[in-house]
């Protein structure tokens, strides 16, 4: 009896402290997710940077009602992957077209310099004129366009998404209908996402 009598006391003990670890534990992990939370909400978002011309975009008779940048991850694009870890493409959609012409398309990085070769879409009597290659896919009403550079690894591709200083790449839309002069339509940032 005399020894059972001891172990109880050892155990009520355990017990408590066991109760006031796990208090400890959890007022630290609750500590941690706001800390955590806390830094997480200071991040820049790539939308605060975001800049673009409201659409839609009309120019020399030329109208786009939507346009759209993203960037797209290159795994499983066998000829990309020896490129980049990542690159822009940019969609346009055609509302109108009057008479013929060309519209440009320019992908800017975050120092406005030009990125890659001015790519050209043609248009004639309210169309585009189907075209595909490797940088290209017009149909008469929509063109994807993509760029053959961009961010070499993930790590280049994180430090643009979270940059606080850096403006984002961006498509620069252009416009030249045959007789006339060039004329910017419009751009949009190409939005980070998660690749």
């Amino acid at each position: 009896m005399v020894m059972q009598e001891q172990k109880e006391p050892s155990e009520a003990k355990t017990g408590w402290k066991n109760a006031v670890w796990g208090g400890v534990a959890l007022i630290i992990m609750a500590a941690a997710l706001v800390g955590f939370w806390s830094a997480f909400s200071k991040l820049p978002k790539s939308e605060w940077r975001n800049a673009s011309t409201a659409l839609p975009w009309q120019v020399n008779g030329v109208r786009l009602d939507e346009v759209e940048a993203v960037w797209k991850n290159s795994a499983g694009d066998s000829r990309m992957e020896l490129r980049a870890y990542c690159f822009p493409v940019c969609r346009m959609k055609l509302a109108q077209a009057e008479g013929e012409g060309q519209l440009t398309v320019r992908f800017l990085n975050s120092r406005s310099e030009q990125i890659g070769d001015r790519l050209y879409i043609a248009y004639k009597d309210g169309k585009f004129i189907p075209k595909e290659n490797n940088s290209i896919h017009v149909t008469e009403t929509e063109a994807t366009v993509r760029l053959e550079d961009g961010f070499l690894t993930r790590d280049e591709y994180t430090l643009h998404q979270f940059s606080q200083t850096e403006p984002l790449w961006r498509v620069q839309v252009g416009c030249r209908a045959t007789g006339s002069e060039h004329q910017q339509m419009g751009y949009i940032s190409i939005l980070p996402n998660d690749l």
